[in-house]
């Protein structure tokens, strides 16, 4: 009777191990990320074992454009991603169902993601001196958002000359290299430039906007309280190691290197970002955040069906 009793307490251990590695398969994540700064939560939230402390394996796949990355989310090859509400919304559209669950960054008078350039060749000063000459931005991508959302606030709409360079490298060398004369850019790229004498004519300091999100994709019908747990749990690892990286950012200036999301020439110019609370990384896009992006986006015929309900896109986080 003890042997029996022995083999049935050493299978029924054997077995809750099994169950438990099955509850960490279930609980495994794979993000598409593209290379912004801010992106370096994902990573380093995974490099110190934050994630797996809240019971998560999350796998990071690089990504170098938001087309490649939209793709990869309609096949349905990852969980989730981390780019920008215009992304969110175009993939939402396109066949690849996903909620906003946190928000990377949020710009605030404390914090500057994006800015005008002018050449370091350029004599220019202001934007009136700008006005009319050529801008290189990415078309229908956050960079033209941000580009038309500074020029409105400025009350100069049509001040610039659009020019659609995609690749962020040829645009940058465009810039340097006198061939553009201004280019809307995101750190850690402005801080390069600026670095290497080009002037910030404009930022997003006070747009007052989340400019970068993380979204997973939707669960299935009767998953709903599984993924709800799956996000507080992803949420309060993103929570902890904001705080980690607030506490020592320059500590965290080598592995944003080790990444590629920051280069050996930029590094000494850039100003570590700072994940401000409420609105990093725990806050989440309201309906008035979403609304601008959309009517920009209508306007440009990327979003054909209009602005989902805000519970449709945006996590809820129930009582």
């Amino acid at each position: 009777m003890h042997l029996r009793t022995s083999a049935l307490c050493i299978l029924l251990f054997l077995a809750s191990i099994f169950c438990g590695q099955l509850a960490l398969a279930a609980d495994t994540l794979r993000l598409g990320a593209l290379p912004a700064a801010d992106s370096l939560l994902l990573y380093a939230a995974k490099e110190d074992g934050i994630f797996a402390s809240h019971g998560l394996e999350v796998d990071i796949v690089p990504f170098q454009s938001a087309l490649e990355l939209g793709a990869t989310m309609r096949s349905g090859s990852l969980d989730g991603h981390f780019g920008d509400i215009i992304n969110v919304l175009m993939q939402n559209e396109n066949g690849a169902p996903q909620l906003i669950v946190a928000t990377t960054s949020h710009s605030t008078p404390k914090a500057r993601f994006f800015g005008l350039a002018v050449s370091p060749s350029s004599s220019v000063q202001n934007l009136e001196e700008l006005k009319g000459r050529p801008c290189a931005i990415g078309r229908a991508t956050i960079v033209e958002f941000v580009l038309d959302t500074l020029l409105a606030h400025k009350n100069a709409p049509d001040a610039l000359e659009k020019n659609d360079i995609r690749q962020i490298p040829v645009r940058l060398q465009m810039l340097l290299s006198g061939r553009m004369e201004s280019a809307l850019l995101p750190e850690p790229l402005l801080s390069l430039v600026e670095g290497q004498g080009a002037r910030v004519l404009l930022d997003d300091r006070d747009l007052g906007l989340p400019l970068a999100v993380i979204a997973l994709r939707k669960p299935k019908p009767g998953d709903e309280d599984a993924f709800s747990d799956r996000v507080r749990r992803f949420r309060a690892a993103l929570a902890e190691e904001a705080a980690r990286i607030n506490a020592d950012p320059e500590a965290y200036k080598a592995m944003m290197q080790k990444f590629k999301l920051l280069s050996p020439q930029a590094a000494p110019h850039y100003a570590m970002l700072h994940f401000e609370a409420p609105l990093t990384p725990l806050g989440l896009p309201s309906e008035e955040d979403m609304r601008r992006y959309a009517d920009w986006m209508e306007k440009g015929r990327l979003l054909k069906k209009g602005l989902p309900p805000l519970a449709d896109i945006v996590f809820q986080e129930k009582p």
